[in-house]
């Protein structure tokens, strides 16, 4: 199964990359990766790869908006301002959750990132979300 060239390079955007780096990363030959975007394909591989890239410890609107994550949702309408990833995880799904804003959260941060995000701001957020956002979290297919 192959993955169209533009979402790779958009996840790599939204991720703060480029694709030396992410080539380093999966010690596959830059050459290799750089040639994905004659085919428009990139092999279901490099993207389990990509979403598995430690993602920095801080993050802005626009890059979930350019990994596909609708702008409707954030709280934060200065899409250029730097936060914390566990601040902006537990802030967006305090106003927002849904199961399609937590596997974009999943594609783009990663299971461990987020989990972490909700024991680290347990105190302010209920029971009941914590349990929906882990229950759903281990249930998804998105899951790798």
């Amino acid at each position: 199964m192959k993955t169209a060239h533009e979402l790779f390079v958009k996840m790599l955007s939204a991720k703060n990359i480029n694709k030396k780096h992410f080539a380093n990363f999966a010690n596959i030959p830059y050459y290799t990766v750089a040639g994905w975007k004659k085919s428009g394909k990139v092999p279901s591989y490099a993207m389990v790869l990509l979403q598995n890239m430690p993602t920095p410890k801080t993050v802005t609107a626009q890059q979930l908006i350019d990994a596909g994550v609708p702008r409707a949702i954030f709280w934060n309408n200065n899409l250029s301002k730097i936060v914390p990833n566990d601040i902006f995880i537990v802030s967006t799904i305090q106003r927002a959750y849904n199961d399609f804003i937590i596997d974009k959260f999943i594609v783009f941060f990663g299971e461990d990132t987020i989990l972490a995000a909700l024991m680290r701001h347990r105190d302010k957020l209920s029971d009941a979300l914590v349990h929906a956002v882990t229950q759903h979290i281990g249930t998804s297919q998105v899951s790798t």
